[in-house]
């Protein structure tokens, strides 16, 4: 399927946030959570490289939205070059670390691991799912934080979502979230019994591996657990 480069914003340094509207197509049917490639094309729309990344829109949006690192690499440092108006090839959806309507789900992100997770949030805000729904979102500085002005509007528009933000590397003035790395005492601080909760987890590997065994240290099932990783 082709897709038309809507809007590019920079969200902090390296990362873009890019929204992408179908041509003459309508956007493929998708879980919040999937992923899709993204094909860049040659003058003649065929496919030269392609790249999984996940999608941060919900299902019901009009466009499809990526939340990329721009690495400048063999794939993103073409991607990052393309202006406003281009066109780019989805293929999918696949994955299957989806939100399937569970009552009590906690999400656990880091740095642009919060793609699948935002669009498993907005669909629960917008379709005013009730439960209980805690993000854990960690970053190294508070300048690496990515969509800070959307988390509050989604806890507005669902009060059942609560947002716990932690920072690993600094303890800037002012700060009222977390500091350091997500663990059995912060996770305490915010859920009284983690083994009631289904749990969807992206970023790096260590991360992820660091978290699978916090998890099971708190009697949550592994069956229970959906992850994605990388690096």
């Amino acid at each position: 399927m082709k897709y038309r480069i809507a809007s590019v914003e920079a969200q902090v340094e390296h990362v873009k946030v890019l929204r992408m509207e179908p041509v003459g197509e309508a956007i493929p049917a998708f879980r919040p959570g999937q992923w899709v490639f993204l094909h860049l094309l040659d003058a003649a729309g065929n496919s030269m490289d392609k790249r999984p990344y996940s999608i941060a829109s919900a299902p019901s949006s009009r466009h499809l939205e990526f939340c990329i690192e721009m690495l400048n690499g063999r794939f993103t440092g073409k991607l990052d070059q393309l202006p406003v108006g281009s066109i780019i090839g989805v293929e999918g959806p696949q994955g299957r670390m989806y939100y399937g309507g569970e009552k009590k789900a906690a999400f656990v992100a880091g740095g642009t691991g919060i793609s699948p997770i935002m669009a498993m949030l907005r669909h629960i805000a917008e379709t005013g799912a009730r439960g209980e729904f805690v993000l854990f979102y960690s970053v190294r500085t508070r300048d690496r934080l990515l969509y800070t002005a959307e988390f509050e509007r989604l806890h507005k528009k669902n009060p059942c979502i609560k947002v716990v933000v932690t920072l690993t590397r600094e303890t800037p003035a002012g700060w009222k979230g977390e500091c350091g790395r997500i663990g059995h005492e912060m996770i305490a601080r915010h859920i009284g019994k983690p083994a009631e909760f289904d749990w969807w987890m992206c970023g790096p590997v260590e991360m992820i591996k660091n978290m699978r065994e916090c998890l099971a240290g708190k009697g949550v099932d592994q069956k229970r657990v959906r992850l994605e990783a990388w690096g």
